[in-house]
């Protein structure tokens, strides 16, 4: 039973780092997907990049972005300062996202980032609670985010039957962008588990985010700014819809906001302070809206995954090969006793 729950909670967080507010609000959808079939080209290279990932952390023991990148780089310094830019991409983008999709459920009539800031608030609050409060966190924002896209799927699929063509690199650009935005926790995961719950693990995230990625698209209006929320006239869906949102956020807020805290702590060995900079900056950052950093800002994060995908699996098989090499075949080892013999 125990195995099981952590499973669950070790899916929960993997999918909860990517279903935020891009993805329930269907930009994501709009600008990555479009169809059917990107969604299951997703689903393929998602699979292939996090268990090469994972499977990559656990046999050397990376429990985090810093231990990865001393396996992986000769100068892991820079890379510790690249993926933190990347999870402050990440950061950025979450909170723009915030800022609009609830903006455009309840408009406060500020032009300040109200609910970016009441975001980026929960988020470091429960930053410093470490990994299990996140658990609970990406459980309750996933299974919300389920519910929401179920009733909107059940209620709108016959209405939007719109079929994007999306260039087929989009997906494959998103999965990589999944990959380094979850680097903060997937490596903690990975150490955690076998190579059998790895392999589940990996497994059953694709296929829920495929799944909910297939009940999205049929909901969205591509048209429109906020393809799935823009249409709910329901208040209290509506409501649902912005606790979803602000929960959603929020897990993926934490998720990025790991590798930037270890970076920042090692420099400013104050947490508090690491917060406060990490936050205030992104939230700056943010007021340039959410259309300019899914655009730009997925595009960089994703050269990133997609370097670390390519350095590990290269390890790996490099690793393979000379462990191959090192070893005697048996008529090699064979001829050596006879010889031995002889003399």
């Amino acid at each position: 039973m125990k195995k099981i729950l952590q499973l669950a909670c070790d899916v929960a967080v993997t999918v909860g780092c990517c279903v935020g507010v891009g993805f329930i609000s269907g930009k994501e959808a709009q600008v990555f997907f479009g169809n059917r079939f990107n969604a299951i080209i997703f689903c393929v290279v998602f699979f292939v990049v996090n268990f090469a990932v994972r499977e990559y952390c656990r046999k050397h023991r990376c429990d985090d972005v810093h231990s990865l990148n001393v396996s992986l780089w000769r100068h892991p310094t820079l890379f510790d300062t690249l993926i933190a830019l990347c999870s402050f991409v990440c950061i950025v983008t979450v909170l723009a996202g915030v800022e609009q999709c609830l903006g455009s459920i309840f408009n406060l009539g500020s032009k300040l980032p109200l609910y970016a800031f009441f975001a980026a608030l929960i988020a470091s609050l429960l930053l410093n609670k470490g990994m299990s409060a996140l658990k609970v966190a990406n459980v309750v924002a996933v299974l919300m985010a389920i519910a929401l896209i179920a009733v909107l799927f059940a209620t709108r699929k016959g209405d939007y039957v719109e079929d994007l063509q999306v260039p087929l690199y989009q997906p494959i650009l998103y999965a990589l962008f999944s990959l380094t935005m979850s680097l903060g926790v997937v490596t903690k995961l990975a150490v955690d588990s076998s190579k059998k719950e790895n392999l589940i693990s990996t497994l059953l995230s694709s296929v829920i985010l495929t799944a909910l990625m297939l009940m999205v698209l049929p909901t969205c209006k591509f048209n429109a700014a906020m393809p799935t929320i823009g249409g709910i006239t329901n208040v209290f869906l509506l409501g649902f819809a912005l606790v979803t949102l602000l929960i959603s956020a929020v897990t993926g807020i934490i998720a990025n906001a790991y590798p930037i805290a270890q970076y920042l702590y090692s420099v400013i060995p104050d947490k508090t302070l690491c917060c406060a900079i990490t936050f205030g900056f992104a939230l700056a950052f943010s007021m340039f809206g959410f259309d300019f950093a899914v655009k730009v800002g997925y595009l960089l994060v994703s050269v990133m995954g997609a370097l670390i995908f390519v350095f590990t699996t290269v390890k790996q098989i490099s690793k393979k090969k000379i462990g191959k090499a090192t070893k005697c075949p048996p008529c090699v080892r064979e001829g050596v006793r006879s010889n031995t013999k002889g003399l």
